[in-house]
């Protein structure tokens, strides 16, 4: 049987049309591309011999298959990003080739990758309503270790650390703006249509503007974050803000990467 698999590969699976059955198990880790889920997404009835007769799936019937596989991660992006999920499936069945949906090896980088792109290319599918909710610390850490891993120039542990000084991931005034690291514009603290939206937005200014300018230690970030000047009128990082980033960073010194079911499972408790 692993022999025909092989000889079949290229995204072709095996229907049977005769008597004997073989059903598709949606039970694939959300990661299977095209070609693994030759292998995975069949179950044969252990009696069962390879059809005499049988017909090659086509690629929209495998697109179809590989997106109610991985309805999670799909309506994780569409929630937080504020777009109806119809509409963003609908998108991927149009652009699923030009971004190899099929073949990808990392569906959140992929997904994430797109959604940014579709966001700046089509606003106008996007709601920027602002949505609150009640999230734990615990599931706002495991965010910025997630959108720390998409990003990967970002410390996760000055990130956190940051967060809990600024916020304590728990001050109502910051998260009813979903804004739980002190950002400020000319009218005030910034707003985020969701608790998701905005974490994705800190790691992301952190990276661009901090860690990708070679602001990588508590001491330089904090000359822009939360400056002072010293006796000699040297623009420094307020001692006090470094000294508690630092020590807040030993909370969060080791955590292992943040997978999508992780996230689903937090946001749901």
């Amino acid at each position: 049987m692993k022999e025909y698999i092989k000889k079949n590969k290229k995204g072709l699976i095996l229907l049977s049309i005769g008597a004997i059955l073989l059903t598709f198990s949606l039970t694939m880790h959300h990661y299977i591309n095209k070609d693994e889920m030759i292998v995975h997404s069949i179950s044969y009835n252990v009696d069962a011999e390879v059809p005499e007769t049988s017909r090659i799936l086509s690629e929209e019937e495998i697109l179809n298959i590989f997106l109610t596989n991985n309805t999670d991660i799909i309506k994780f992006m569409s929630d937080m990003f504020q777009v109806d999920n119809e509409v963003l499936l609908n998108k991927l069945r149009e652009d699923y080739q030009s971004i190899n949906l099929l073949d990808t090896d990392d569906l959140d980088r992929t997904l994430l990758d797109y959604m940014i792109t579709l966001e700046d290319s089509n606003p106008e599918m996007f709601s920027n309503t602002l949505n609150t909710s009640d999230p734990s610390k615990e599931y706002m850490v495991a965010l910025i270790k997630y959108f720390c891993d998409y990003y990967g120039n970002v410390d996760f542990s000055i990130a956190a650390a940051i967060a809990q000084i600024e916020s304590g991931y728990s001050a109502k005034s910051m998260l009813n703006k979903n804004n739980i690291f002190g950002g400020m514009s000319s009218g005030g603290l910034i707003k985020y249509k969701n608790i998701e939206y905005g974490i994705y937005s800190y790691i992301k200014l952190l990276s661009e503007g901090y860690f990708g300018k070679g602001l990588t230690t508590v001491e330089s970030i904090g000359r822009i974050y939360n400056p002072t000047y010293n006796e000699s009128g040297v623009k420094i990082a307020k001692p006090s803000w470094v000294t508690n980033v630092t020590n807040a960073m030993n909370d969060y010194a080791n955590m292992d990467t943040v997978e999508i079911e992780t996230l689903l499972s937090l946001k749901g408790a």
